[in-house]
């Protein structure tokens, strides 16, 4: 199992692809399974569903053309209904996922780019109560977002491990030279910084690659503007 859970080839992209096209709803239930194991999936699969609650809302709307065209046979209105029905679906499903993504990049943000620990503080910071932050955060923990992390309940606190250079079995020069290179990059998926050392990594908390490389093209383009 990898680190953002083992999706199985269930919930593999061509897999649910197909069950997209030929019946919409197994389709979604795979994709929402597929988010709960991947980390990555649920930051990103709620814009997926929005985009795909559209193209059925204009497939319908092509039905109504149709029908409108040439006659409303049982045929073509059982397809707008279905088209209708599901770009409904879709777009709810999409927005509860991106709703949940929204929460989580804002969480990392207090938590990781602002180095806050204190679950009252975060609580304030993202404008909400302390027992719903707990019932967030632990929930995170148990999804992997927040490695080997626990919540002290005396200090009220969220306990995340000491961070160290990625080879903790190499020599003293070796360990020098990765903190030497060690790298802040913004992950461009949850928005976490991530210390990496070289030009590639993976973020520790989506799992999401990030590249050094990737962030010094966009500046680059930034300064050009």
């Amino acid at each position: 199992m990898n680190e953002n859970g083992n999706v199985g080839c269930l919930c593999s992209w061509p897999i649910i692809i197909i069950a997209f096209i030929l019946f919409w709803p197994v389709g979604i239930l795979l994709i929402v399974w597929r988010a709960t194991k991947d980390r990555k999936t649920a930051m990103r699969a709620g814009k997926l569903l929005s985009v795909l609650g559209i193209v059925s809302y204009v497939f319908a709307t092509i039905m109504v053309i149709g029908g409108i065209a040439d006659g409303f046979d049982g045929s073509v209105f059982a397809c707008m209904i279905f088209f209708i029905v599901a770009g409904i679906v879709l777009q709810y499903v999409g927005k509860r996922i991106k709703r949940s993504a929204e929460d989580i990049r804002k969480y990392l943000a207090v938590i990781i780019n602002g180095n806050e620990r204190q679950l009252e503080s975060i609580a304030a910071s993202t404008g909400k109560t302390y027992e719903v932050v707990h019932d967030d955060i632990k929930k995170m923990i148990n999804k992997g977002y927040f490695k080997d992390a626990y919540i002290d309940e005396g200090l009220r606190e969220l306990v995340l491990p000491e961070k160290t250079p990625e080879s903790q079995n190499t020599s003293t020069t070796d360990k020098t030279m990765n903190q030497n290179n060690a790298k802040v990059v913004a992950c461009s998926c949850c928005g976490a910084n991530n210390t990496i050392y070289g030009t590639v990594g993976e973020c520790e908390y989506c799992g999401a690659p990030v590249s050094y490389t990737h962030l010094r093209a966009h500046e680059t383009r930034g300064n050009l503007v």
